[in-house]
């Protein structure tokens, strides 16, 4: 196995510009559909306990609370961490929030579910470190519960491909410009953003492309059952239009 010897691209491209530009521009039906689609497919009762793992700034993990769920979240980044815990709730089931590496934290006591949203998966160059976050779910689950995975689908990304997307929020311009590593299965972006004051800030980040039989591959090494594929929070059949790829696998009892 293949272990992170230098300082991670991540633990920097994550700051607050990003949580600005695209985490907090998340709509509230949005999050609310998420909600409904991953209560339905993690098949939570009344009350379960869930692991928000690689949570960011906690929207999804506070709209969970508010549904009466006892919520974990965990995320690498310190800042969003902050954010989460300061974030105002409207319930008094409040979820506790912790700054931890997903590659290595385990719920204990296990969890009713655990859930991965938003793409954070196959940041490391290794097939055998991405499956180490898979692993920690595992790990994190109680035996028969279930786990939700939130990724590109690779197949559509090949075939929609778009190499320059820009983004603009306020005063602030965001330029993706992405790159295809077809012999390594990696897409690679610089991320440029544009600030008020006239700064450049400057990022770059590396995904390893995961089709559904790799990511089923992957599942199963790591101990998962039952892997399902969806296209969209609507519960869709995974098609090469879907927008996004989520697997839902279970913890054999």
């Amino acid at each position: 196995m293949n272990t992170l010897t230098t300082p991670p691209w991540w633990e920097t491209f994550y700051d607050e510009n990003l949580a600005d530009m695209l985490l907090e521009q998340t709509s509230a039906a949005e999050i609310e559909k998420s909600a409904h689609f991953l209560i339905q497919h993690l098949h939570l009762q009344p009350g379960a306990s869930v692991l928000d793992q690689c949570c960011g700034s906690g929207r999804l993990t506070w709209e969970f609370a508010r549904r009466g769920y006892a919520m974990r979240g965990m995320d690498l980044i310190p800042i969003y961490i902050e954010r989460a815990k300061k974030r105002e709730g409207t319930t008094e089931n409040a979820p506790s929030f912790e700054v931890a590496d997903a590659f290595v934290f385990k719920a204990d006591p296990p969890c009713d579910a655990v859930f991965n949203w938003w793409t954070s998966f196959g940041y490391a160059e290794s097939d055998d470190t991405n499956q180490l976050m898979l692993r920690r779910a595992w790990e994190s689950l109680r035996a028969g519960g279930f786990y939700a995975l939130d990724f590109m689908n690779v197949p559509g990304l090949y075939r929609h491909f778009l190499p320059h997307v820009i983004t603009r929020n306020g005063e602030v311009t965001l330029i993706r410009e992405s790159t295809l590593d077809l012999s390594a299965n990696v897409i690679r972006k610089q991320w440029t953003y544009f600030l008020p004051d006239g700064r450049r800030v400057v990022h770059h980040s590396s995904v390893r492309l995961y089709d559904p039989a790799a990511l089923r591959r992957l599942f199963e090494g790591a101990g998962f059952t039952d892997v399902t594929f969806f296209g969209d929070v609507d519960a869709s059949p995974l098609t090469l239009s879907s927008p996004r790829c989520i697997v839902i696998a279970r913890k054999p009892l």
